[in-house]
């Protein structure tokens, strides 16, 4: 429930930067909960909450969608993808964007569980699932720089409040290639060790690592 307030506040927060107008937080909160329950019962799924003005009353309505959850290997390979930059107006939305769309399906027809996205000067951004979260060499976490254009993320938002030195950086694919460990994070998944990209391996642990294992037991726990 904790995770889904903070999701109903995002919501509410990306709509009104958007234009979108004002939504109220325990509605939408309560629509999560009610497409989930009707949905899944007790089971866990995905219920996505998009808003949107209404053809007719020009206000913002609440368009509901859910998916099953199934079952995924704990490490991910992932592909490369390009990144078009930040949101004009609303830069950490949670969006639909043509270029995250086009690299999850690109993802899905190479097999891979995630497209890791660069940007113009090959900056790694995000993930098109998840946030990204890097284990330097020296044991340092580094996470792309919110500036960048990524989401911001409920699950990256949670361990950053519980290590604060999970620290925004420019990340490279030099610095990929030297990790210890790459880890996608998001609210759903938790954290999935990301031990191949575009067929090369990452990471000097065997995957999933020991950071991995923590950040998943810190999310476990926030939901």
């Amino acid at each position: 429930m904790a995770l889904g307030r903070r999701a109903a506040e995002r919501l509410v927060r990306d709509a009104a930067a958007l234009g979108l107008g004002a939504l109220d937080p325990e509605a939408v909160l309560a629509e999560l909960v009610r497409l989930g329950s009707y949905r899944f019962g007790t089971a866990q799924g995905i219920v996505r909450l998009e808003a949107r003005l209404g053809a007719q009353s020009g206000a913002p309505e609440l368009i509901g969608a859910t998916r099953a959850l199934g079952p995924e290997p704990r490490t991910w390979n992932a592909i490369s993808a390009r990144h078009d930059g930040p949101h004009a107006l609303a830069p950490g939305a949670k969006l639909a964007r043509p270029d995250v769309e086009a690299a999850r399906e690109a993802a899905l027809a190479a097999g891979a569980q995630e497209a890791l996205l660069f940007d113009a000067r090959d900056r790694l951004v995000e993930g098109a699932r998840a946030n990204v979260v890097l284990v330097r060499e020296d044991g340092a976490l580094r996470t792309p720089a919110l500036a960048l254009g990524c989401v911001r993320g409920l699950a990256l938002a949670v361990l950053r409040e519980a290590l604060p030195e999970i620290a925004e950086a420019e990340l490279t694919r030099a610095d990929l290639a030297r990790a210890s460990e790459l880890i996608a994070v998001n609210s759903v998944r938790g954290a999935r060790a990301i031990a191949r990209l575009d067929g090369a391996s990452i990471g000097s642990e065997p995957a999933p690592g020991p950071v991995c294992e923590r950040l998943a037991a810190i999310l476990r726990a926030a939901a």
